[in-house]
């Protein structure tokens, strides 16, 4: 994994995921609050639910950008649908990005990527899996408030059921989000092993993504403020954009097997097939 990260250069690859994740984090969320607005009604108990559901996915920070989100207004029908439009475009370039990252990393040629009409319709895809995720996390956390009466007094049984569930959304995510971008005929168990890797990575940095912002921030004072936000959260979308690329290398070299190899021996110049129903393509 190691070594086929290198040849990718997943270093850029998880650096291009994080500027893309930066420049679409906003209209996201901003996206988010007004359809979740449209849908359950603004300022709502169930819209705070799904926007806080949103905002805990990035610790520390998230308390921040919600303070800075607001629904669009709609002074008319056409500025309303023009601004959601510009919003799910400008939110289309992270997950554009994705799939040039997992085309990379599974050697799909260039003349047989996706034109532009699929990359559209994948990325849709792709953001309504992450919204389904949300909405995920924010049922848990309503199952949580009802039952919060039961677990309140084992502090214990309460941590395990937060961490249970969330791990059982990242994992479901992962492989939804990994097969909308993986190659034509990729087999569902091929995820599998990137899923594990992902889902439980992100589980755990959610687990200790409090711990880990705070300690890079530490040194900031109020002074800051607005800068130290944006170096949280650009830390954190670095963080789940390498998680991403060592998932998604996971899966090409465990379907190819691609192992033994040295950490000096040069890139190979065509992949290995993987069994009938699985796509194989050269890479470099």
């Amino acid at each position: 994994m190691v070594k086929k990260y290198s040849d990718d250069r997943g270093g850029s690859l998880a650096a291009l995921v994080t500027y893309y994740g930066f420049l679409s984090v906003f209209p996201l969320l901003l996206l988010l609050v007004t359809v979740a607005g449209l849908v359950v009604g603004a300022h709502t108990h169930a819209e705070h639910v799904i926007v806080n559901s949103a905002l805990s996915q990035f610790p520390v920070v998230g308390k921040d950008l919600g303070s800075s989100i607001t629904a669009l207004h709609k002074a008319t029908p056409l500025a309303f649908v023009v601004s959601a439009l510009g919003l799910l475009w400008g939110s289309l370039g992270v997950t554009n990005n994705l799939q040039r990252v997992s085309e990379t990393m599974w050697g799909v040629p260039r003349q047989k990527e996706a034109d532009l009409m699929r990359r559209v319709l994948r990325g849709l895809m792709l953001l309504g899996t992450i919204g389904a995720a949300v909405l995920g996390s924010a049922v848990l956390a309503g199952i949580s408030t009802i039952g919060g009466g039961k677990l309140s007094s084992s502090p214990v049984a309460y941590w395990i059921y937060t961490l249970v569930g969330a791990a059982a959304v990242n994992l479901l995510a992962y492989l939804l989000v990994l097969h909308i971008l993986a190659p034509g005929g990729t087999r569902w168990r091929t995820l599998l092993p990137g899923t594990l890797v992902g889902g439980l990575g992100w589980t755990v940095l959610e687990a200790v993504g409090g711990v880990l912002i705070n300690h890079t921030l530490r040194h900031t004072t109020q002074l800051y403020g607005f800068f130290a936000t944006v170096l949280g959260l650009v830390f954190w979308l670095s963080l789940g954009s390498q998680l991403f690329v060592y998932a998604g290398e996971a899966n090409v070299v465990l379907a190819r097997h691609l192992w033994p190899r040295h950490l000096n021996e040069p890139p190979p110049d065509e992949g290995v097939e993987v069994g009938e129903g699985d796509q194989v393509s050269a890479y470099s």
